[in-house]
């Protein structure tokens, strides 16, 4: 999903969990926690970032609510 300019556009769902908002990026398989949504563009851009190794400034997140069906990430962990 390249976007102009050298930036790269990352899906990302979000729901609610007792931790917080879960963030997942299915394109790399990977999902963090954050307390409240004003925190989570940073949040996942960083998570992008050290696992992708793009500039943290070249990511854009397409943010929308959903589960990606028969998920068990941190929404599962006590």
């Amino acid at each position: 999903m390249a976007a102009g300019g050298g930036e790269r556009t990352f899906e990302v769902l979000t729901w609610l969990s007792e931790r917080g908002v879960v963030l997942y990026v299915p394109e790399i398989e990977a999902s963090t926690t954050v307390p409240a949504m004003p925190d989570a563009d940073v949040a996942v851009r960083s998570l992008i970032a050290d696992l992708t190794g793009l500039d943290p400034s070249a990511i854009r997140c397409d943010i929308r609510p959903g589960r990606p069906r028969g998920y068990s990430g941190p929404a599962s962990f006590g």
